[in-house]
């Protein structure tokens, strides 16, 4: 019995193919350094089969180095896409500062949008 219900989920989930990569999409980037990887959060999958849409704002600092340090979540609409938010800031950098260049005092926001349309590749 087990394997059976089993099969009928798995007939009835699309695969990844099929529905094309779903990912969020950053609307707004307050940051005065420039970035180097810029990393964009993957759409949960519990949150993409309950077709749940959203809105993560996520505020951090940024080191000497380009690091990003002290992330937290600002505003969300729903907390499923808070820990992927945090976790794409987390792994994104930016251009070191030079020695003589000030460490700027101001936090740095991104704003992340998960919206049920796929993202065609190359262009996120």
């Amino acid at each position: 019995m087990r394997g059976l219900l089993l099969l009928a989920i798995v007939a009835v989930m699309p695969s990844l193919a099929e529905q094309g990569t779903l990912r969020a999409r950053i609307v707004d980037s307050n940051t005065y350094r420039t970035p180097l990887q810029t990393v964009i959060p993957e759409y949960p999958q519990k949150a993409r089969r309950d077709r749940v849409e959203g809105r993560v704002e996520v505020c951090f600092d940024i080191d000497r180095l380009g690091r990003t340090r002290r992330i937290a979540v600002r505003r969300s609409t729903n907390r499923a896409f808070e820990k992927p938010s945090m976790r794409a800031v987390k792994a994104s950098s930016f251009r070191p500062l030079g020695e003589d260049e000030a460490l700027p005092a101001i936090k740095s926001c991104r704003t992340f949008v998960f919206a049920l349309e796929s993202v065609e590749k190359g262009h996120t």
